[in-house]
């Protein structure tokens, strides 16, 4: 029976999405090994075990190698991220919180110096960009489950700035974690403290009267300021 058009184009997307993610996964390697500044199309070329010429037909320079392999993983976060916040979490317990730990938990324990490179890609995306889409699609995510559990958690990070802060703060923390104290990750205590981290944060109201410290204050200025105040309710 001949072969039909598509059964022969079949063997060929297989061997093309083989080599993407084996480029991909030279990228991660070469990034965990070398950081951002020592990533080369050659080196990653050459832990691929491709010609430079191979690397280049699917990538035009280590800037798109990079945008592939951040897009990339953004989406296995937040696939992990969905699958963790896919069940109903009753009302006021705080379990969406626990349940995002342990998928931000897995997710940079399993490579913390690779999602050190790649949070900052994340964090600096413009909005209009893929990554920058992805990322706004992730926080909607998280943002309807809190408002599923609570209306008042989802509203406290609707803001860019909210989102930003409460993203840098889990993601942060856990990375640390991850580098300097791995047998934390997958503790009761760790777990605990990061939901007390996250639910402080979105309970946690800042009244019309709140002080503010003038624009461009140094922080002798604000310390004085701070005693000034002091003496006088004394």
């Amino acid at each position: 029976m001949p072969t039909t058009p598509t059964s022969r184009r079949r063997p060929k997307q297989a061997r093309a999405e083989f080599a993407l993610d084996s480029i991909l996964e030279a990228a991660a390697r070469t990034l965990e090994a070398h950081g951002k500044a020592g990533l080369t199309t050659q080196r990653v070329a050459d832990t691929a075990g491709f010609s430079i010429g191979a690397i280049y037909q699917y990538f035009p320079n280590k800037d798109g190698l990079v945008e592939a392999l951040a897009r990339r993983e953004l989406e296995r976060l937040t696939a992990l991220m969905k699958e963790a916040l896919a069940q109903p979490a009753p009302f006021g317990t705080g379990l969406n919180a626990r349940r995002m730990i342990r998928a931000v938990a897995a997710f940079i324990g399993d490579r913390p110096r690779l999602y050190g490179i790649l949070r900052a890609e994340w964090a600096d995306a413009p909005p209009d960009t893929p990554i920058g889409i992805g990322m706004l699609r992730y926080f909607e995510m998280i943002s309807s489950a809190l408002n599923r559990e609570n209306p008042e958690l989802g509203k406290r990070i609707a803001c860019d700035e909210a989102r930003f802060v409460l993203f840098r703060a889990i993601s942060g923390v856990v990375l640390a974690t991850a580098m300097e104290r791995p047998q934390y990750l997958g503790t009761d205590a760790f777990e605990d403290e990061m939901v007390r981290l996250i639910l402080g944060f979105l309970n946690y109201e800042l009244g019309p009267d709140t002080p503010r410290l003038p624009r461009r204050m140094t922080v002798l200025q604000a310390h004085e300021s701070c005693e000034d105040s002091s003496h006088k309710q004394q």
